[in-house]
């Protein structure tokens, strides 16, 4: 069979991601690097991606709610850090996280196994969605920064309270920026990353498996799909 299929089979990734792995050269056959998905390989030859061989590498690609005042670390034993909720079994992995999101704000993280594949998404600049809430219908001044993007409000006034929401690549402006307008009602939210939106279905504390076109979109691949 061609190398295409049998990473797909062995589990190496999307078509996109296995697409990729091969123009990057990372996958060799009998030590020899292969950026033809057409090569013919057979259950003989040593088949590794990133030196390492397909049946022992099983990548993992999450993504969490992270709670207010939670640290980045996946190290389990980690006091109040995205480590300490994984479960059991996601507690062997070698996880890391995309480490752009201080520890007051909440909302949507990226941590994988796949060392390649968090540079990769770094490596797009995706505008985060941040958004607070507040109360009261007055909107507040907020100071100019040339990273903010698309600025709204909404205002609701049954509850008198507004939600404010904005767009950048500097995250921590955005925080300490939102977190610091008189009326903040909790903790700024990052409720997007580029294409991948927090699910809304994820409570702030747990997390999940990535799907095949979330990670393709997070690669620049695709758009995923509702």
């Amino acid at each position: 069979m061609n190398i295409e299929r049998y990473l797909t089979e062995h589990r190496q990734g999307t078509p996109g991601q296995i697409f990729r792995l091969l123009r990057q050269g990372r996958v060799t056959v009998n030590d020899v690097v292969v950026d033809s998905p057409r090569k013919l390989v057979t259950s003989q030859d040593d088949v590794r991606v990133d030196k390492l061989a397909v049946a022992g590498r099983q990548p993992q690609y999450y993504v969490f709610n992270k709670p207010m005042g939670f640290q980045l670390s996946l190290d389990p034993t980690a006091p109040r850090s995205l480590g300490s909720l994984l479960n059991g079994f996601d507690q062997q992995w070698q996880l890391q996280a995309l480490t752009d999101l201080p520890r007051e704000a909440v909302g949507a993280v990226i941590a994988s196994d796949d060392t390649q594949f968090l540079m990769d998404v770094d490596a797009q600049n995706w505008l985060s969605t941040c958004r607070v809430q507040l109360t009261g219908v007055t909107v507040p001044e907020i100071a100019t920064n040339p990273a903010f993007q698309n600025l709204t409000t909404q205002v609701d006034q049954i509850s008198q309270t507004m939600t404010i929401s904005l767009q950048t690549a500097d995250v921590a402006a955005a925080v300490a920026t939102l977190s610091q307008l008189t009326g903040v009602t909790g903790p700024v939210e990052r409720t997007a990353l580029g294409p991948l939106s927090c699910p809304v279905d994820l409570a702030i504390g747990t997390y999940r498996g990535l799907t095949a076109s979330e990670i393709d979109s997070l690669l620049g691949e695709g758009i995923p799909t509702k």
